[in-house]
């Protein structure tokens, strides 16, 4: 017998010992495991500088490493991510760790500046390019991307790393994830904070898009999410959405960039969200929704009434921050049904609105940006409990 993967880290009343986290030294294909050095790497003026998965605040090496470097964390569950790590030593690591969880189609590269500024301020972070994205975490089947699962992903990186109690950043789809693992008791009992970027509460979203109270526009700007569910979605029309979407965010084939569209496949089979009712395109061009109804009237797909959530993300008890873009036209997150978020936050809820799109991390105006990262700087180092 061995521990669970999500046993508290360090406890074993078993009979044996799981095989130790497979883990290579940033910057180079040296291993490492645990309270070891790594051979030194420009950015850290080639100096030696802890393991990734070294306990927190241990550094006995010569040097430190704040700029983000790439690696890889393999699971229990046998998953290899491609992971992208800041904040490895003393003084950047000894005030708590983060993980990151990017959206949909991007990938971890977008937290390189929040990650560096994380550093800065004495955290240790990490962003892994998650399920559906880093080949060594691309399973085959559909099914594989059930909700449930990419869920259990953060855990079981968390575990890998050393990870027991940390704040959550995500975006778009990632925080999506990130409101639905919040909900969840191992969220509860773990997360120090929760920032979600550009996605209201679940269960505030799934009232926007289905039922009474429904945001008609929101409605029809989520059109996509029928047709990013459709079969082979990647692939259809010629490649449309591999070639607009997957080639320039770092997908080599159709086939790869379908597992990162499966994403919304698991969402919606698991029920997180509700489906928005779908219409056809003469009606999306009646009422104004162009960008809608062009996607509808190219990708096809019959009108239907949309599907309710079935698994509510229920309520959030550890601090929050919402970022809301007020010109995000895919998610029009500063409308009524979204602010509903504060409802499910019961302690220490921050909303912060900026004058930015969908990717509040790079905004037009740069001092939206430098907003959103001081902003969620702040909701992390007041959710830091005392040492």
């Amino acid at each position: 017998t061995f521990p669970c993967p999500n046993a508290e880290p360090g406890w074993n009343q078993c009979e044996s010992a799981p095989a130790d986290p497979k883990t290579t030294c940033l910057g180079s294909s040296a291993a490492c495991n645990g309270n070891q050095c790594c051979p030194g790497v420009a950015e850290s003026c080639w100096k030696t500088f802890p393991c990734p998965n070294a306990k927190p605040g241990w550094n006995q090496c010569e040097g430190s490493l704040t700029t983000p470097l790439s690696t890889q964390v393999t699971t229990a569950n046998n998953l290899t991510f491609d992971c992208r790590f800041a904040g490895l030593d003393l003084g950047a690591g000894k005030k708590g760790n983060v993980m990151l969880l990017h959206g949909f189609p991007s990938r971890s590269s977008m937290y390189i500046p929040l990650m560096s500024e994380l550093a800065r301020v004495g955290y240790h972070s990490v962003a892994c390019d998650q399920r559906g994205y880093s080949p060594g975490a691309s399973p085959e089947m559909e099914a594989d991307y059930n909700y449930n699962l990419l869920r259990h992903d953060i855990f079981s990186v968390a575990n890998a790393l050393g990870f027991h109690k940390f704040h959550v950043i995500g975006h778009d789809h990632g925080a999506v994830l990130g409101w639905y693992a919040a909900g969840s008791k191992q969220g509860q009992k773990r997360f120090l904070s929760y920032t979600a970027m550009s996605i209201p509460h679940n269960d505030a979203f799934a009232g926007g898009l289905y039922g009474p109270d429904a945001d008609h526009e929101q409605q029809m700007a989520s059109q996509y999410f029928s047709i990013f569910t459709m079969p082979k979605s990647a692939s259809m029309k010629n490649n449309t959405l591999f070639n607009s979407l997957g080639r320039p965010n770092g997908f080599d084939t159709s086939s790869h960039f379908q597992k990162a569209l499966w994403w919304y496949n698991g969402a919606f089979d698991v029920g997180v969200l509700s489906m928005p009712p779908s219409y056809s395109a003469e009606y999306l061009w009646g009422q104004g929704s162009n960008h809608s109804a062009a996607q509808r009237e190219f990708f096809g797909g019959g009108e239907n009434d949309g599907l309710p959530q079935k698994v509510a993300t229920g309520e959030i008890w550890m601090p929050t921050l919402y970022v809301c873009g007020t010109d995000d036209t895919f998610i029009l997150c500063d409308h009524e049904y979204a602010r509903n978020t504060k409802n499910f936050c019961k302690k220490d809820y921050q909303h912060l609105p900026v004058a930015c799109g969908h990717f509040v991390l790079a905004c037009d105006d740069q001092e939206s940006t430098d907003k959103v990262i001081a902003g969620i700087i702040d909701r992390v180092v007041t959710a830091t409990p005392a040492r």
